[in-house]
């Protein structure tokens, strides 16, 4: 018996008494209580109405023939489990001891009945039912819990589901780019290889490393987000200032795919409200997708334009396309248009999750679109432009100084004497390498107390450390050389260069006495570029200007 379709359905008292007036009689009483009640002409129709939901049911004994009971017990056995329908049945004296009692005892057996004698009052026929829906209210409390438990069932099973399908996902992006990097650097040991191929080999560890960086940053995201502690620095931004980079960063893959990538941006429009590095992110996820989902030969175009009080961005793509099915789902964490071990795409299926989440916290709004398979996608994002519309000032660029890096090295790295802090020798050589290729003067430590012993001796320009070191940690260390008189390395500008990468573990390295706190992994370019704004704010200059 399925639950009942309506709250009135639900409550009503079902009235059965084919002989005379007495189902007038009942309806009339039970009305006149204020309960709900219909009368129905025989037991087959009050199977029905019971089907459709009801609070109770009272009828005559003389409605219960051989088949009316064999109708009604086969009703009562489509039940659910928590339901056991409250029957009250008018009776005259001595019915169970009749010929017919065999029927009643019947019902009586496989029911929940009350048994009425007549002739009765109005008032105890009220009180019956009263009693009978009191206990169908019992009832739909436990439908209820149960209902309640078995959502949270599902919920907790899809939860579990998605949980070991993404547990599988990540072992294996993980693993994929893993096999490359360490298969070519073993090859590269062996001293084999050509010029060329080495050339190859560095450039397939490189890219997977990225992707492995991506991975991380991607599963930061959604910790800081599921934990509320994603923040943003706003400020106003133009449009261009990070489309165009995220359109950049994915160049090289659009042009190996010959997929078109096309920007179409009113360079009229002003600036939204937003946080540039974070809307970048949103840029170069979407623009991400669209170039990876795009077949070869197909375009990627981003248009912009003003609606209203907003700054309305097209992401457009003649890739494969959504299914109408995924549609509903593209923005949800873990999900995949293809989740199988034979998709041809990879990735957590974090992205657009994060995406959404990033458009939201800047009061904008993210929709996508599609036709279907084969007929490409459409995201429109919206973003709040400011109030006052004030442009972001233009960044001052200084004279490069040339290097044999990708990058040109600022001319405050000449000389500069860096002390570097780091317990891993893989990143502490990678560290030294790359700033003895800028020019400066570097010595590295391997512990927080080698460290102390090196600033005793002799205060360097700079120092560069890692937290998390066995023996004594970053924090330790900076706090100690605070406690130095400044001609001593007391005031020496300090960059944390740590793995732990959150709000708070920046908040903690500022208040230990840092002066910048990068997260690891990161990208030469820039710290070279935070050194340079450290020597330049503290009149660090070249040993031959001093």
């Amino acid at each position: 018996m399925p639950t009942a379709g309506s709250d009135r359905e639900a409550k009503r008292v079902l009235v059965l008494a084919p002989v005379g007036i007495d189902a007038k009689l009942m309806k009339r009483a039970i009305l006149d209580a204020g309960l709900g009640a219909e009368t129905c002409l025989d037991v087959a129709c009050l199977c029905e109405e019971l089907l459709r939901g009801a609070g109770a049911a009272v009828f005559t004994e003389e409605a219960l023939t051989e088949e009316g009971v064999r109708t009604l017990l086969d009703a009562l056995g489509q039940q659910p489990a928590w339901s056991d329908m409250p029957l009250v049945v008018c009776t005259f004296p001595g019915a169970l001891g009749r010929a017919s009692s065999g029927r009643l005892r019947a019902i009586i057996d496989r029911g929940n009945v009350t048994l009425v004698e007549r002739p009765m009052r109005a008032r105890t026929l009220v009180s019956a039912m009263r009693a009978a829906l009191n206990a169908r209210g019992r009832q739909y409390e436990l439908r209820d819990l149960i209902e309640q438990r078995e959502a949270l069932l599902r919920e907790a099973e899809a939860a579990s589901r998605l949980k070991d399908e993404f547990l599988a996902t990540v072992s294996h992006e993980l693993r994929t780019p893993l096999t490359a990097m360490l298969g070519w650097a073993e090859l590269l040991r062996m001293g084999r290889l050509s010029e060329s191929k080495q050339r190859q080999a560095l450039a397939t560890i490189e890219r997977n490393a990225r992707a492995q960086v991506q991975l991380v940053e991607d599963l930061l995201d959604v910790s800081r987000i599921v934990s509320g502690r994603l923040r943003l620095e706003m400020g106003a931004v133009l449009p261009g200032q990070f489309i165009e980079p995220a359109a950049e960063s994915v160049r090289v893959a659009a042009d190996a795919k010959e997929v078109a990538l096309e920007l179409d941006l009113d360079p009229t429009l002003g600036p939204v409200l937003g946080d540039a590095a974070r809307l970048q992110q949103v840029a170069w996820n979407l623009l991400t997708n669209a170039v990876k989902f795009t077949p070869r030969g197909g375009r990627v175009r981003v248009t912009s334009r003003r609606v209203g009080p907003s700054v309305e961005l097209r992401f457009c793509d003649t890739g494969r396309g959504v299914s109408p099915e995924f549609l509903p789902y593209m923005f949800d964490r873990f999900r995949q248009a293809d989740g199988s071990s034979t998709r041809a795409q990879g990735g957590l299926g974090l992205g657009l999750a994060i995406v959404k989440h990033l458009v939201e916290l800047h009061g904008g709004t993210i929709e996508a679109h599609s036709d279907g398979d084969g007929c490409g996608s459409e995201f429109i994002v919206r973003l709040p432009v400011p109030v006052g519309g004030l442009l972001v000032a233009p960044r001052s660029i200084e004279a490069p100084l040339h290097s044999s890096l990708g990058f040109d090295c600022p001319p405050e790295m000449v000389g500069l004497r860096v002390l570097v802090v780091e317990d891993e020798p893989d990143t502490r050589n990678l560290l030294v390498m790359l700033l003895e290729l800028c020019h400066a003067q570097v010595v590295s430590a391997a512990s927080a107390a080698e460290a102390r012993e090196l600033v005793a001796r002799g205060a360097p320009d700079l120092i560069i450390s890692d937290i998390g070191m066995p023996g004594g940690d970053g924090y330790a260390l900076i706090r100690d050389v605070r406690a130095m008189p400044d001609d001593r390395g007391g005031r020496v500008p300090a960059v944390a260069l740590t793995a732990y990468a959150r709000a708070e573990d920046r908040a903690r390295a500022l208040r230990a006495g840092f002066d910048e706190h990068l997260p690891k992994p990161v990208e030469p370019r820039e710290l070279v570029r935070v050194i340079a704004s450290l020597a330049r704010a503290n009149g660090l200059v070249a040993p031959a200007a001093r």
